[in-house]
């Protein structure tokens, strides 16, 4: 028998309804200081009861709203969820020097966001892309709080491929060269946004990019051109980890992601049908595959 389930959010942005819209009714949106700079938080209780506390990282251009799909359904399996903006970008603020935004203070952020919100212990941590390489590092800054690590199409070690033309372009030309790059790759009018012509897809994505602190996104590609392997460091915390990623996933290489796995010794899961956003793809199997997962490692 098939299970009628909600539209997942990739199926959602096809309906014109885009992340920051698809923010549960139940949830609530916040914010805390971190290190004098507001950051947004957003939050949902468990349903029933409770089974555990996440904390969820987003990725280098994205915010906290990129988890809005999945609040609700992790919610349903007996988890309250957290994710929030980190420094510098989109709803959140942050210093407009590339000197703090060191992978060391992004890692600090962890903690203080969990201790400002007094999330406690036993909390499953959660980065995607990378949000990965910051729960790396704020692991390693004290592994203590944290019931679990989850790396979500997240990876090791530098990804390479068009990291160095894409510094360049954000040097000279500023956040906007993201935009171009994308439209240009995929064959559409680089001008839309000069014209009014975007979508309201493609507007939230493209407001989202420009509202991030051109600071923020400079550092964060230096952090992932630069990113060493600490994989053997994280082993060694003794931590449960998983990894995830898409089937589909373009960002670190899928055999990358496989060898970090075995080299922690880690539960290693790919979500068939998916890219590198897996909660957008297939929300409800992303949803299952980590309430499981956390279900093995909750106090």
């Amino acid at each position: 028998m098939t299970q009628n389930l909600p539209p997942n959010g990739v199926e959602l942005e096809a309906q014109g309804i885009h992340a920051a819209a698809q923010f549960p009714s139940r949830a609530v949106r916040g914010t805390v200081m971190v290190d004098g700079y507001a950051l947004a938080t957003t939050q949902i209780e468990a349903v029933g009861k409770p089974r555990g506390q996440a904390l969820l990282i987003p990725g280098y251009t994205s915010s906290a709203d990129t988890f809005n799909c999945l609040l609700e359904p992790l919610s349903q399996r007996g988890y309250s969820v957290t994710a929030f903006s980190q420094r510098g970008q989109a709803l959140s603020a942050g210093p407009d020097t590339t000197d703090g935004y060191s992978l060391e203070r992004l890692g600090q952020d962890v903690h203080d966001v969990m201790e400002e919100l007094q999330l406690g212990t036993n909390v499953h941590l959660l980065g995607h892309s990378f949000g990965g390489v910051v729960s790396t590092a704020a692991v390693l800054r004290d592994p203590s709080p944290f019931a679990s690590l989850t790396m979500w199409n997240s990876g090791p070690r530098t990804m390479g491929g068009d990291l160095l033309e894409q510094r360049y372009g954000l040097l000279e030309h500023g956040p906007r060269a993201f935009y171009l790059g994308v439209r240009m790759a995929a064959g559409l009018d680089p001008d839309a946004d000069l014209k009014g012509e975007l979508n309201v897809i493609e507007q939230y994505y493209y407001d989202r990019l420009m509202s991030t602190n051109p600071a923020q996104l400079e550092a964060g590609i230096n952090i992932l051109i630069d990113q060493r392997d600490r994989t053997a460091e994280l082993a060694n915390t003794g931590l449960p980890v998983l990894v995830s990623h898409g089937a589909n996933d373009d960002a670190w290489p899928i055999e990358m992601q496989r060898e970090m796995a075995e080299q922690l010794g880690a539960d290693y899961w790919v979500i068939a049908h998916a890219g590198h956003s897996a909660h957008a793809d297939r929300t409800h199997a992303s949803a299952q595959l980590l309430a499981t997962f956390w279900d093995e490692h909750s106090a």
